[in-house]
């Protein structure tokens, strides 16, 4: 205990000067860069100053160059400009005389040399203003007033120039101010530094002794138990906390060796378990999911089979009847005399009327038996992209009397497929006459093949007038159809022939943009 107080008080001692010194410091380095942060603002003050005085020396030789100009074209303009960039400048030196003169040390100095300035910019004046007086470019007295001015300007200049060299005497005074200052606070960082050091290494020196090769020791052996060597076992004689902390982390150690040796007969048994369960179950489940699959699509064939034969026996032998004797009613009033012609017609308009609802309810009851009984495709070794080839030749004619061009993007090489040809070419030409009677202005057909891993990706796209989102998830549905004339089985019959080859079809759209169809059918070979 008593060694464990001395380490608190030596500890608290040395965090007690670190805290002084560091405030120290940090409060002279604060004072020293405020110092520093308003030599930097005065050296921004000076250089802009040193920027104004150029400005000044440029604007009076431009001047100069101006009244040159004016003379030798001549352009009375050009000197009238002149004339007013003098002014101008006159004013802003003499606001310039009365805001920095009367602050600084040097102000007399510059109070001295902006009066000179404002004297030759005066003179300049004078003579620009005789110049404009009496404008006459052939005088003598214009070449010698030219001259004097040029005398003017260049004075002008040599006293912006000394103004300058005041400037940057005052800039260089500030950066050394500044680099005094840097170098203490650079003293003060090695002073500090070295002091931190010193103490840094006496407290090390004792904690090291004391608590860190402890600590070491005691995580050493925290590892290897975390590594699975419960075997492990720490020694000290310290008869402080951290002799105490060794004494439990062996009776620790002894217990989780006692439960390990437990724990691990009881793991080996219950992964024997779960793997035996686990495999059972995973191959119920798949031989599940494929049966229950199988069984509702045989069950909705089965279904569909037995409603096709059902409305094809009640619906379509009375239907025949309905048909053979609308044709015998209608060849009775054909060779009936009646002597109103207008009666006969209508009588006989009306018979045709029913006779072609006949004809739509039978091509729908044919439809829907075609889709009931359906066959089971066929598939044999067939190349993707020659199918979809002769799809394009066979709807060429079709596309370009609509305005549309059709356009193959093919993946090669594609390899082969196992295909019913005549299923797939079905589906496909389908969707190709869906997609050409949906852009009646023409547009771009597009059919494209790829493959994407062990699938076999067929496309087809146009720019129609596209699907409303809320019929989208209608379109495969026996029945649904919004084309005038269509019996909503064109759609219905693609999707069949595509899960019937174990894939499946998608479709995307936008109104006013157009609409993509995706078929994706196993890329694999029999056997």
């Amino acid at each position: 205990m008593d060694a464990k107080r001395g380490l608190g008080r030596y500890i608290l001692a040395a965090f007690s000067l670190n805290v002084i010194a560091i405030v120290s410091v940090g409060g002279i380095c604060i004072l020293l860069v405020r110092d520093m942060a308003r030599d930097i603002s005065g050296i921004k003050r000076e250089s802009a100053l040193v920027s104004r005085i150029h400005d000044v020396n440029g604007t009076v030789q431009e001047a100069v160059f101006l009244v040159q100009t004016a003379v030798m074209r001549p352009d009375k303009g050009l000197l009238e400009r002149a004339i007013r960039m003098v002014g101008d400048t006159r004013e802003r030196v003499a606001a310039y005389q009365e805001e920095e003169t009367g602050r600084r040390a040097d102000g007399p100095e510059l109070h001295a040399l902006f009066g000179k300035i404002l004297e030759n910019l005066g003179a300049m004046d004078a003579v620009m203003g005789g110049l404009h007086k009496d404008f006459n470019v052939l005088a003598p007295t214009t070449t010698e007033a030219l001259n004097r001015l040029e005398g003017y300007g260049y004075a002008v200049q040599n006293l912006g120039d000394a103004v300058n060299a005041i400037h940057f005497r005052a800039i260089e005074g500030l950066v050394d101010e500044s680099n005094t200052s840097m170098y203490y606070i650079l003293f003060l960082y090695l002073v500090s530094s070295m002091a931190g050091v010193v103490a840094s290494l006496a407290g090390y020196a004792a904690l090291e002794r004391n608590v860190i090769r402890p600590v070491i020791d005691l995580a050493s052996a925290t590892e290897r138990v975390a590594r699975g060597d419960l075997s492990v076992r720490v020694r000290t004689g310290s008869r402080t906390e951290i002799g105490t902390l060794y004494s439990a982390f062996n009776e620790m150690i002894e217990r989780l060796q006692e439960h390990d040796k437990r724990l691990q007969d009881f793991h080996r048994e219950l992964e024997k378990k779960v793997e035996e369960r686990t495999s059972e179950l995973r191959a119920s489940e798949a031989s599940l999911r494929h049966a229950q699959d199988e069984l509702v699509r045989m069950e909705k064939i089965a279904t569909l089979g037995q409603i096709a034969s059902t409305v094809n026996h009640e619906i379509k032998t009375p239907l025949n009847v309905l048909y053979m004797n609308l044709q015998l009613l209608q060849k009775k009033i054909a060779r009936c005399g009646m002597d109103d012609g207008e009666a006969k017609a209508g009588m006989l308009e009306l018979v045709s009327l029913i006779n072609n609802e006949i004809m739509r309810i039978n091509g729908i009851l044919e439809e829907f038996v075609r889709y009931a009984r359906f066959p089971a495709p066929e598939p044999v070794e067939n190349d993707p992209n020659g199918m979809v080839k002769r799809i394009a030749e066979m709807i060429a004619e079709r596309a370009k009397g609509a305005g549309v061009s059709v356009e193959l993007k093919l993946e090669e090489p594609m390899g082969k497929a196992m295909l019913d040809d005549k299923k797939i070419t079905q589906a496909l030409l389908n969707l190709c006459v869906n997609a050409i009677q949906a852009m009646p202005r023409g547009g771009v057909l597009t059919v494209e093949t790829s493959r994407q891993g062990d699938e076999l990706v067929l496309g087809v796209s146009d720019t129609g007038t596209g699907i409303p989102g809320e019929d989208l998830e209608r379109i495969f549905d026996p029945f649904f159809t919004k084309k005038e004339g269509g019996m909503g089985f064109g759609l219905a019959i693609v999707k069949r022939i595509v899960e019937d080859h174990g894939g499946r079809i998608e479709c995307t759209s936008k109104e006013g943009e157009g609409t993509s169809f995706t078929i994706r059918l196993p890329m694999k070979k029999e056997g």
